[in-house]
């Protein structure tokens, strides 16, 4: 009995020991970190205003799997690296906000407050990943509104009407304008980040102007104005149809050729190619289809497309044409096989027509 007594006595110590012990926390480790909302600059006016901006973080998952190749490449074992990336919010007050200026901008816990005039750099760190850069403009109260414009800067459309959108500094009157068309847009509403988007109708053929002004609301010669270049032909006319032709696309330095043609499907353009990516695990896959349209605001809408030997490549290429001579975008594509985990890839991709 006194030995079973001694035996409780020492397991209800162990127990109350084991309350008081913390549980272990393990850090995540965020392969990347974005500030929110996604901005390059932020205008804030001295001593008057403040922001508050939050974190998303992404977690990459890696596992890997060794097979055996039935015919893509020569015959070989290697190794498929799977990579899972997943997006989640990050808690403002377990970062570490850095201000390259706290004279100008002050941070913490993602509350940034405009201090005096000037120019900083605002970003998070958590564990060894650093966010991206937000640039805050911080002007007095009697100078020119803040403003900034999306890109791009200059853009090819086959419609009559277009966007413009961008940020503007609070309290300042906005102002979208396009003479040729008649537009004047006085007054316009944007939110409390500043971000604004505003429809451009009743466009003129030809090479277009488009202007956003912001304005002191104490002293109308105080004024920022940004421009937006847009080039608008109905297509399958003389200038429109300098986009038909041969391209040269180039990506992670690998070139590709893609070609536009009339569709036929009416007042449509085509666009065909061949596209060779570098899957790790797998190694380089050579043409890949190319095959889509272009949308009548002149952005892409194509797919990617292999298969063989029970092994597909599928994938969407995007982007838009800038001039009816250059373009740019982006592509994913995702690489499957039977008994195979997924493989994914994205790339960055500019191109000029030839002649």
């Amino acid at each position: 009995m006194k030995n079973l007594t001694i035996a409780v006595l020492l397991s209800l110590l162990f127990y109350a020991c084991t309350l008081d012990e913390e549980p272990e926390i393990v850090p995540v480790e965020y392969s990347s970190l974005k500030m929110q909302p996604e901005q390059d600059s932020l205008f804030l006016r001295a001593n008057a205003e403040s922001r508050q901006v939050s974190l998303i973080g992404a977690i990459i998952n890696t596992t890997e799997k060794t097979l055996r190749n039935t015919g893509v490449m020569v015959d070989l074992n290697y190794t498929i690296r799977t990579i899972d990336t997943v997006f989640q919010g990050v808690d403002v007050a377990g970062a570490e906000w850095i201000t390259t200026n706290s004279d100008v901008a002050s941070v913490s816990k993602g509350l940034i407050t405009a201090r005096n005039p000037g120019y900083a750099q605002i970003y998070a760190r958590v564990g060894n990943t650093t966010s991206n850069f937000l640039v805050v403009n911080v002007r007095a109260v009697d100078t020119a509104p803040g403003l900034s414009l999306d890109p791009p800067e200059t853009i090819l459309i086959f419609e009559d009407h277009t966007t413009i959108s961008g940020y503007v500094q609070q309290g300042a009157i906005l102002r979208v304008i396009e003479p040729d068309s008649g537009l004047d847009t006085n007054n316009v509403i944007y939110t409390t980040a500043g971000t604004f988007i505003v429809p451009v109708i009743g466009l003129n053929q030809g090479i277009r102007l488009i202007t956003a002004r912001a304005t002191n609301p104490n002293n109308a010669a105080l004024f920022t104005e940004r421009q937006k270049t847009v080039i608008y032909y109905q297509p399958y006319t003389i200038e429109a149809d300098k986009i038909v032709g041969n391209w040269l696309g180039t990506t992670l330095g690998k070139n590709f050729n893609f070609r536009i043609t009339h569709s036929p499907i009416p007042l449509r353009y085509d666009i065909e190619g061949k596209l060779d990516i570098q899957f790790e695990g797998v190694g380089l896959v050579r043409d890949i289809d190319l095959i889509g349209f272009l949308n009548p605001n002149g952005t892409i809408s194509a797919t990617l497309s292999k298969s063989t030997n029970g092994f597909s490549i599928s994938g969407k290429f995007d982007g838009y044409f800038k001039t009816t001579g250059t373009g740019e975008g982006s592509y994913s594509a995702k690489a499957e096989k039977s008994g195979w985990p997924k493989i994914s890839f994205k790339e960055k991709w500019t191109a000029v027509k030839l002649p």
